[in-house]
This record gives C-alpha cells, sequence and structure tokens, in this order.
C-alpha cells in the first residue's frame, strides 16, 4: 500500500460585469498544478508526481495566483490539457494507495473540475486531510494548522530554492511532516480525530462548492446591507425558487442558511460579507448539504434562538 500525497494550485476568475453593471457569477476555478509524492508503508519515498495544466475555461491567470506561485501564462501554454493530466496522474497512484493532503480543499477542488470536464471520479477513493491527524498527534487542537507550523512543530525547515505555493514542492514538504507522524494510528482513528475538530471544520470539510455569486452591498442607515444576497435563493441546478430556512449567524461577518429544490435536494448556503473597496460585497457560496453541515447550522439556529437574536436578513 502506498500513500500519495497530493497538493494541487488553482486560477482564480475575475468577477465578470453584465450590461446592466451586476457582478455575474464567475466560473468554477480551474486547476493549473498537480504534484503529489508516493510513500511506501515505512514512509520511504518512492516517487514523484508533477505537472502543469494548460488551462481551458479560465484562460486569465489572476494576479494573485501568478504572485503567489511564481507560474506564468507562458508556463501554462505549454502545460499539458487537464484530462490528459489526470489519465497519468491516476496511472502513475496505482490500485493500492490513499491519497492524503493537508486541508479539506484539494479534494473538492479536483472533484469540481473533473466534474467540469465531464470526468469521472469514482478512481479518487478514500483520502485523508493530514491536518486532523497533526491535531490528533500533537496538542489537540480544532484550527487548520498551515503546513509552515506543523513543519516548524518539527523541526522541518523550508529550502529557500524550493519555496511553498509549488504543487510539488508542498507535496514534498507534506511528506516530510507525514514522515513525523504515526500514520498506521492517524489513519486508524482518524474519525474519532475529526469529532474533535471545531463544528465549523467539521462542518465545512467535506463540502462541496456547486455554485457563487457576489453581489454589491447598498448603504442603509449608515449599515452595508446586500438584501439581493440573502432574497434571492435560486436553486443553482435549475434556477427554480429554492425554500429557504431562516439566516443565522456563523460569525462576525458570515451567516448561514438551508435552502430546498423541490427536484434537486437540499443545499447549504453561506454568505459573507467582503470588506472591499469603495464599498462592500457579499460573496454568496452554496454547496451540496450534508449531515454535517445540517447539524452544524441547526445547532447555530438553536444558539440564536436562545439568545432571542432576530432573524438575520441583512448583515453589517
Amino acid at each position: 500500500m502506498y500513500y500519495i500525497i497530493l497538493d494541487m494550485e488553482w486560477n482564480q476568475s475575475y468577477p465578470k460585469t453584465d450590461a446592466e453593471g451586476k457582478k455575474k457569477s464567475p466560473p468554477t476555478n480551474e486547476i493549473i498544478e498537480v504534484g503529489a509524492v508516493k510513500l511506501n508503508e515505512k514512509l520511504e519515498f518512492v516517487d514523484a508526481f508533477k505537472s502543469l495544466v494548460r488551462p481551458c475555461y479560465i484562460k486569465k491567470l489572476n494576479s494573485h495566483v501568478k504572485k503567489l506561485t511564481g507560474i506564468t501564462p507562458e508556463m501554462l501554454r505549454n502545460g499539458d490539457w487537464f484530462p490528459e493530466v489526470v489519465v497519468d496522474f491516476r496511472d502513475w497512484c496505482g490500485e493500492d494507495r490513499v491519497i492524503l493532503t493537508w486541508g479539506y480543499d484539494d479534494i473538492p477542488m479536483l472533484e469540481s473540475c473533473l466534474k467540469m470536464y465531464g470526468l469521472k471520479s469514482d478512481w479518487i477513493g478514500q483520502w485523508y486531510n493530514l491536518q486532523v491527524i497533526y491535531n490528533a498527534q500533537t496538542d489537540g487542537g480544532k484550527n487548520q494548522p498551515s503546513l509552515k507550523t506543523a513543519m516548524e512543530h518539527f523541526g522541518c525547515a523550508i529550502d529557500e530554492s524550493h519555496p511553498q505555493h509549488d504543487a510539488l514542492n508542498d507535496a514534498g514538504y507534506t511528506a516530510m511532516v507525514c514522515r513525523c507522524l504515526d500514520m498506521e494510528k492517524g489513519i486508524r482513528e482518524y474519525t474519532r480525530s475529526t469529532r474533535k475538530m471545531s463544528p465549523s471544520t467539521v462542518a465545512f470539510g467535506n463540502l462541496k462548492e456547486v455554485s457563487r455569486r457576489q453581489f454589491r452591498c447598498v448603504v442603509i442607515g449608515g449599515r452595508s446591507q446586500s438584501p439581493e444576497a440573502f432574497s434571492s435563493n435560486p436553486c443553482p441546478r435549475c434556477g427554480a425558487p429554492m425554500v429557504r430556512s431562516k439566516w443565522v449567524r456563523q460569525g462576525r461577518n458570515k451567516m448561514i442558511s438551508i435552502g430546498e429544490c423541490r427536484d434537486h435536494g437540499r443545499f447549504f448556503m453561506q454568505n459573507r460579507i467582503l470588506k472591499t473597496k469603495p464599498e462592500k460585497t457579499v460573496k454568496k457560496t452554496v454547496y451540496e448539504s450534508t449531515p454535517e453541515a445540517e447539524e452544524f447550522y441547526a445547532e447555530r439556529a438553536a444558539a440564536m434562538a436562545k439568545s432571542k437574536a432576530e432573524p438575520v436578513e441583512a448583515a453589517e
């Protein structure tokens, strides 16, 4: 059995604007680099995989992504198409393996891009978030520590000639942390460890993003509000209006709710206030709902009811 330590980088689209000046929902983020390290059961290095991915849907490279990763448009033009990279990566992984990632984002992003290209995702199989195992075997924390934090904890140094935010480099650094952990025990106790994480981390851990949209805020009585972000709740599959539960606070700048479409089921919705200039915006993200997300929403709604707070339909 092999451990496949996966890391990816993806491009982020810029919000587009229609003729009326309203911001449209940007297309799904697109993977631009895949890096992975293969370890055997003794956590010894076996092989490495790296491939740049030529973009098909989001062809303008986000300036922040370019600065963070060092990837340029010229480099991407020489990359391979995503379906080709997937076939090569899948063959490289082999059959007897589990996938490890640092965080919950990579696998949902991979599944999202596979769906975008009409490709199957059942080959991914079992995967584990190493943050959970790290937390369980160190301080028992409930947060999502950075890879750099974990490396510093174990005295692992970052090689300046191999900077972070390169998919293969980060996979290699994650492998260094992996070698400092008891992986057999970590995987055996993984479900129990997940329960020790914060409710919000568990709730959002395996959510699959369905749609994302941004709304401009308007100012009423000195308070920035965006009624449309709260009142407009179309099904992300068919566009029909969904039956929605009350909006409740997740935090100071986040609200959550549950929407239900007669034909396509239930969805978990989050509105996040972004402090952009010159005006604020609300980022509305819709996910496929899960039992963990529903439980998290119910707990927040019960806490709001206990405090006798009013339902949230707009936010500061």
